[in-house]
């Protein structure tokens, strides 16, 4: 699968209408879970589950450039055409699209990912007389974005539950006014 990343505009990008189209040829490995579950206890107290958790890892092994419109080539930077290194300063490229010729480098940031996030909710209900009910909910959030481009399973879902989470209570009371 072909991920855009970025339009880089280049006069001397004749063919592409002065502008350089790039690609990445993406690998992605996505693991997700929705998980939900309501328990009724009583017909006055019942309780509710949701989770969702999502672990994605993508690595853009080749970083391409449109050749001309209406087609489908996209020879690749380094191999192919121009140049491709690694930035001096972090997690960069540094791209020379025409090697020694005339057009301009220009950097991209590095496009590999890793996403880890887990989702809970939790609420109990208890309807403490006809019409009146208390509720309390739990929520949390975590998220983690270690070890980009790389998928491993145990290891992320390690970080991901190892990661610190939002965690917000609430409590709610609904009272009916009547007789």
């Amino acid at each position: 699968m072909l991920a855009d990343l970025a339009t880089v505009p280049d006069p001397t990008a004749a063919a592409t209408f002065g502008a350089r189209y790039v690609f990445g040829k993406l690998d992605q490995t996505e693991f997700q879970v929705p998980l939900r579950v309501n328990l009724v206890l009583s017909p006055r107290l019942s309780l509710q589950l949701y989770t969702q958790a999502l672990l994605s890892a993508g690595d853009c092994p080749a970083i391409e450039e449109l050749a001309t419109p209406r087609t489908y080539d996209f020879p690749a930077y380094g191999t192919e055409v121009g140049t491709l290194a690694k930035g001096p300063d972090g997690p960069a490229y540094v791209i020379d699209p025409d090697g020694a010729g005339p057009a301009p480098s220009f950097r991209l940031a590095h496009p590999n990912f890793n996403f880890k996030s887990l989702r809970v909710n939790a609420v109990a209900r208890w309807e403490f007389r006809p019409g009146s009910t208390v509720y309390l909910v739990w929520t949390q959030r975590r998220e983690n974005r270690a070890h980009p481009g790389d998928f491993a399973f145990g290891r992320d879902l390690g970080d991901l539950l190892g990661s610190p989470g939002d965690d917000v209570f609430m409590v709610k009371v609904a009272w009916w006014l009547g007789r």
